[in-house]
């Protein structure tokens, strides 16, 4: 078995201590295989963005033990073994769509910094905007730039914390067959935080439904639907039966909680 890209065991996350103690996360173990499409889903408050948080040091487990490609997460960080895409787009409105993407490399220190933004724009198919602002582009083109920007530097993860919550229907269906798209290409693993059922069913290999707080891993539910996906899928019975699986999983927790 080739080495987890993610391994969780035990992990869990307190935050503050004595009246003002807040258990996120309790007893969470999770394998996470290189180029998986993972989601994480349950109800508002119960640790989906914590976790993601933990995977990337952005905060640190108080219990257990969590690797990010066999190293400690702030050894993985150092090592900008991952991306992050927030839900807004955190771009600098000073600084051109082709500056934005280059940031990252600027900080690293990388050369050709210009030529691998170039190939990160025609990646998210915006290589005709390398020289506009972003109050220039669609909240979806924003996205597309923020991805393109967690990409440059070729990490072997990408963190996306409910990157399209603040986006259209139509806009949204078209950024997840885009992510789908770039996925597919660059054969980055994914974990996915996101509130929608549909949306966590048609971009993943597996969804990991989370109980309420504290967050645990009540289901762990294997996709197969195979690959393309397209509006088609969406249609599909196995589409529509795998959405309901997901629900009633989520309903049971909820249930037994």
């Amino acid at each position: 078995m080739s080495d987890a890209v993610v391994d969780a065991r035990g992990v869990g996350k307190i935050f503050g201590q004595d009246e003002d103690r807040v258990e996120a996360l309790r007893d969470i173990s999770l394998r996470i295989e290189p180029g998986e499409f993972v989601s994480l889903i349950g109800p508002s408050g119960c640790g989906k963005s914590t976790l993601l948080r933990l995977i990337g040091d952005l905060t640190a487990p108080t219990a257990g033990q969590l690797t990010v490609n066999g190293k400690a997460p702030t050894q993985a960080r150092t090592d900008r073994d991952y991306g992050i895409v927030f839900q807004k787009a955190t771009l600098l409105d000073w600084r051109t769509v082709t500056k934005n993407v280059e940031l990252p490399l600027e900080i690293m220190g990388i050369d050709g910094r210009e030529e691998r933004a170039a190939r990160m724009l025609d990646l998210v198919q915006l290589g005709d905007f390398g020289g506009h602002y972003p109050w220039q582009l669609s909240g979806g083109m924003q996205q597309r730039v923020a991805i393109a920007r967690a990409l440059a530097f070729n990490p072997s993860l990408l963190l996306m914390d409910e990157p399209f919550g603040a986006l259209d229907e139509m806009t949204r269906e078209s950024m997840q067959q885009e992510v789908l798209r770039i996925w597919g290409e660059t054969g980055t693993t994914v974990v996915f935080v996101t509130h929608s059922i549909p949306e966590a069913v048609f971009l993943s290999t597996r969804v990991i439904v989370m109980s309420s707080r504290p967050g645990r891993i009540s289901h762990v539910i294997e996709v197969g639907l195979g690959h393309p996906r397209d509006v088609e899928t969406r249609e599909s019975q196995d589409f529509y039966d795998k959405v309901t699986e997901v629900r009633e999983a989520l309903r049971r927790q909820e249930q037994a909680s």
